[in-house]
């Protein structure tokens, strides 16, 4: 079974050979897996730990004022998003092409928020805002053929946006973008529908194109509920993520929708099945019972993740590592519907025996007993 048949098979609810995995680490662990391995290529790590199969093709978005700028720079370090070219405004901080301001926290590790664009904006400011709109999406005719290639070698092909609510707390700022759901409503209705025409133009184009997995990404929970109210993310994103996956069904009715976001989303499960989401991800153990998940919703969706990147992975030791990956695949794997990984960016502080035994037990445990 190659890869593709793989995933394919688990998405749709059919028992694989093994349960696919995937893997996000930072920069420091890979690092340490290359050395492991002794290797400087990463698909040859990929290959030993059997994350293969996964691969993306998207729409770019083009932005004439940042690409035109002449002091823009990419900076080094193991901070997140390192690799990318910014406006720096001292040594430690830096403007995105957003007009998002963070800066290099403590240890060089970790990104600390300072402003966002749109902070104090009226209705005019983002009407004067230079927001991407369709218009700016990047025309790639070449997409379908390279989506068709893919698939073809045994790729499942993935394209995807980011969550609108994470969009427009990056230029709203995370205060005031709630404070918008209660007392400023109209600005929060005009902010989203600018966010959603232009991410509905690239559903359109990468479903007609033939991907098979649209993902929105960005976390709309915290560890034990939502981050906004249930009632408000029903009246203002409810709806329009359900327009968002209606026009890409519409185009590629087979089209899987996943969604990632961190924390506990039980309050929203069944409204995010009822308008179309099949794949969720992360399933965060230490927020939601990936048992309970199943054994509620197991039918109708993948779960994508469920390992623990709280306590497990980063404090157990092999065998802790060994029995929680057994216990999730015995548990959570006899239909299908299971892709099994950390459920989220692997961290440097993580002991890499530990990762080695999550994706050996993973790779090594053989699916037909469930059949």
């Amino acid at each position: 079974m190659n890869p593709r048949e793989r995933i394919e098979k688990t998405v749709n609810h059919e028992l694989s050979d093994r349960v696919p995995v995937k893997f996000s680490p930072r920069d420091e662990v890979k690092r340490v897996l290359l050395a492991h391995f002794d290797t400087d290529d990463w698909s040859v790590v990929e290959q030993h730990l059997g994350i293969e199969g996964w691969a993306g093709a998207g729409v770019g978005i083009h932005w004439p004022e940042w690409e035109a700028r002449e002091d823009r720079e990419a900076r080094p370090g193991d901070w997140p998003g390192s690799a990318q070219e910014y406006v720096w405004h001292d040594d430690l901080t830096f403007e995105d092409r957003w007009g998002a301001i963070q800066r290099v926290g403590a240890g060089g590790k970790y990104l600390e928020y300072i402003s966002a664009p749109l902070e104090e904006a009226t209705l005019a400011d983002l009407e004067a805002y230079d927001f991407p709109g369709p218009d700016r999406l990047i025309d790639n005719p070449d997409l379908p053929r390279r989506v068709k290639e893919l698939k073809q070698s045994g790729f499942w092909v993935q394209a995807g946006v980011e969550q609108p609510y994470k969009t427009a707390w990056r230029l709203r700022g995370m205060e005031q973008s709630l404070m918008d759901y209660l007392i400023d409503r109209e600005f929060k209705h005009a902010l989203y529908d600018r966010i959603y025409e232009t991410w509905e133009e690239i559903m359109r184009r990468v479903a007609a194109a033939g991907i098979d997995q649209f993902s929105i990404g960005g976390d709309i929970a915290m560890q034990d509920r939502l981050i906004m109210s249930v009632d408000s993310w029903r009246e203002f994103d409810k709806p329009r993520l359900a327009r968002l996956i209606a026009i890409g069904r519409e185009i590629k009715p087979d089209l899987h929708i996943h969604i990632h976001s961190d924390g506990n989303l039980m309050e929203i499960m069944d409204d995010l099945i009822e308008i179309g989401f099949d794949i969720i991800n992360p399933i965060q153990p230490e927020c939601m019972d990936p048992f309970e998940v199943k054994r509620r919703w197991g039918d109708v969706i993948t779960m994508d993740g469920c390992g623990s990147i709280q306590h497990v992975l980063p404090f157990g030791t092999v065998d802790d590592v060994r029995r929680h990956v057994t216990e999730l695949i015995e548990g959570c794997a006899h239909n299908g519907g299971l892709i099994l990984a950390p459920s989220n960016v692997v961290q440097h502080d993580t002991p890499i025996e530990n990762i080695l035994a999550f994706y050996e037990t993973a790779k090594d445990y053989d699916l037909s007993w469930l059949a």
